[in-house]
């Protein structure tokens, strides 16, 4: 049995951030059922980037269906999980920190005299999450990334899974219900057929669950982004990368009626799929096949964000939960890795004469693109395209599809003249539909020309313009033209010109 006595000096119960400070960090630890978690988030910043990220296993809510109380080793595993995360927490100097308890801690008899120890040993304090309340934040997690999403939001753990209505980015109904994975398979005693009718049954009381049919549904949980794995795997998927990963409804259900069925042995034999989870994989699998056939979604999309995210977002000052995260995301990229600063808005205005029927969302990837267009600059030349196409491919942004990533890649690709028969560009052609690649071209030609024509200066885009003007292409050099006018800069918008397939004119003020 572990002392009681902290060695280490406490942080206060509640952090207190101050936006003003160059930065702070955020940190969580997560008690569920499996597992306890511990995410650092560099901050302030829109999007949640961990600097430090672990789990250990240490299953509280093993037997908790028959004992009503938490592992007795599960819970020394937690305790020493905690004497570590809690510490390094100090280290750190985490500014925010939270300790939020889930499914396990709450359902079980000596769930608060747990909670009331790790207080004691470690002096913060455990919030216990009801179960509305850890629905609502799993939910929030989500619309962090996708501020409109619509549909059911499904967040399955150890021993709950949380259901979320969400409309248009706003939250709906919601329940909790006791089908986290390690609850199901205990419960169906190795009979699958005996688990789904405890699924069903479950299902079943939430009486909301026809609103879902042919919108989305969102996906969240270590065990169904095991899926999400195997899903890429069997069809080659181009993008390894599950955050907004969408997948065809019968597609889904057909996988996941094939994984409930698999013997332990045959899971373990999969890459990338780890012993511990091949007992519950597929009683979990049968839980989303059974929502999916219930509930009759449009689309599967998984997701990376959820409860934890959740938390990130609510401790955010409140004029950064209103931001674009995928735009936040890109500027604050540019502005680590840029060379000038030259503002992503400052491309942005230049280039929209190009294209006058621009829907939000191309515009949305236009800037994107426009903001990471200097991202390779530190690369050699003859490998700036490619470095860039991979590195925006993986970037850790939200709120974009992987359709949209590839073409915000292929964009900054083509922006360094990366040639069109480029094997990896190749690759990601699944991703996107007809016409993209296309767009993605004359986008990087105008960035190209963009970047060549002021030097990446800000400030000298704005004396210049580029219009559309009786099918021509005419680029205006102002009053300042021999700043401007160079064979470099003449090529180029030739080759824009010649791309999107009308004559070229250049205007220059005389002297």
């Amino acid at each position: 049995m572990m002392e009681s006595a902290t060695p280490f000096d406490l942080l206060p119960l509640e952090g207190c951030l101050d936006p003003g400070e160059d930065s702070y960090r955020i940190g969580i630890i997560d008690i569920g059922s499996n597992t306890v978690r511990m995410v650092v988030y560099d901050a302030p910043a829109r999007l949640p980037v961990p600097i430090f990220n672990e789990r250990a296993i240490c299953a509280l809510g093993k037997g908790l269906d028959i004992t009503g109380h938490l592992d007795p080793v599960g819970k020394e595993l937690a305790f020493e999980a905690l004497l570590r995360f809690c510490g390094l927490a100090n280290e750190m100097k985490v500014g925010q920190f939270r300790i939020l308890a889930t499914a396990a801690v709450r359902d079980a008899k000596d769930g608060p005299a747990f909670a009331k120890e790790v207080e004691k040993r470690f002096g913060y304090t455990v919030k216990i999450l009801s179960g509305k309340e850890e629905a609502h934040l799993g939910a929030r997690g989500i619309l962090g990334g996708q501020p409109n999403a619509d549909g059911l939001f499904g967040d399955i753990g150890g021993g709950s899974l949380d259901l979320v209505l969400l409309n248009t980015g706003k939250f709906g109904d919601s329940d909790t219900l006791p089908l986290g994975h390690l609850r199901i398979t205990e419960a169906a005693e190795g009979s699958l057929k005996k688990a789904q009718k405890i699924i069903d049954n479950n299902l079943s009381t939430v009486k909301w669950l026809s609103k879902i049919e042919g919108r989305n549904f969102y996906a969240v949980g270590g065990i169904w982004r095991v899926i999400a794995r195997i899903y890429m795997q069997q069809n080659d998927y181009p993008l390894h990368l599950i955050d907004n990963l969408t997948v065809d409804v019968e597609a889904a259900r057909d996988l996941t009626e094939i994984i409930s069925k698999l013997s332990k042995r045959s899971l373990q034999g999969m890459i990338g799929i780890a012993k511990r989870r091949a007992d519950t994989l597929p009683f979990s699998a049968l839980t989303l096949n059974r929502i999916l056939t219930l509930a009759k979604p449009k689309q599967l999309i998984f997701s990376g964000y959820g409860l934890r995210e959740g938390q990130f977002f609510e401790l955010l000052p409140p004029e950064m939960k209103n931001q674009d995260p995928l735009i936040s995301a890109c500027e604050g990229f540019a502005n680590r890795s840029g060379r000038f600063a030259l503002h992503g808005a400052e491309i942005l205005n230049w280039v929209m004469p190009l294209f006058p029927e621009a829907t939000e969302r191309e515009t949305r990837i236009l800037k994107a693109a426009a903001l990471l267009s200097d991202i390779g600059w530190t690369e050699h030349p003859d490998y700036r395209a490619l470095h860039s196409f991979i590195r925006i491919l993986r970037l850790p942004v939200a709120g974009i599809s992987h359709r949209d990533r590839a073409i915000i890649a292929m964009t900054v690709f083509f922006r360094y003249n990366g040639p069109r028969g480029q094997y990896e560009v190749k690759e990601v052609r699944p991703l996107i539909r007809d016409g993209d690649q296309s767009l993605a071209i004359v986008m990087g030609a105008a960035l190209r020309l963009a970047h060549v024509l002021s030097a990446g200066v800000p400030g000298l885009l704005a004396q210049t313009s580029l219009t559309i003007k009786n099918k021509g292409l005419v680029l205006d050099l102002g009053h300042h033209s021999n700043l401007f006018k160079s064979e470099a800069v003449i090529k180029l918008a030739k080759y824009l010109a010649d791309t999107i397939e009308v004559k070229f004119f250049i205007k220059a003020a005389q002297s």
